[in-house]
């Protein structure tokens, strides 16, 4: 059984990652309890507005803390170029361990066709 999965958030919602969080974070608690499922890969794949939220700024501390936390875990967080661009925010903008990728939608349906299962929280 593949247990890989890509969480896809878009809105710039802070309520809605932190959902997104926590989906990612009980996905975790269930491999972690899974014979085999530890070997699984987690990504976040982040395109539209929600990219303001990846952003190393002061109101997004708290969401920087937690998806850190995420990420030594093993998720992997890939922000969308192109909502980089649109909202002005630079790649250097971003949290550390974050990876640009050139456009979001060709990123989910690659993963996709390796594989991975969607999820929209």
């Amino acid at each position: 059984m593949n247990f890989n999965v890509v969480f896809h958030v878009d809105l710039n919602d802070p309520k809605r990652l932190n959902l997104a969080f926590d989906n990612v974070a009980n996905y975790m608690a269930f491999l972690d309890e899974t014979p085999g499922g530890s070997a699984a890969s987690l990504v976040m794949l982040g395109n539209g507005p929600v990219v303001n939220l990846f952003a190393k700024r002061p109101e997004n501390a708290d969401l920087e803390a937690r998806g850190r936390q995420l990420m030594e875990n093993g998720l992997s967080i890939r922000l969308c170029s192109n909502a980089l661009r649109k909202f002005e925010i630079s790649p250097e903008q971003v949290w550390e361990g974050c990876t640009v990728v050139p456009a979001g939608i060709p990123e989910l349906v690659k993963l996709q066709n390796e594989g991975y299962c969607y999820l929209k929280p």
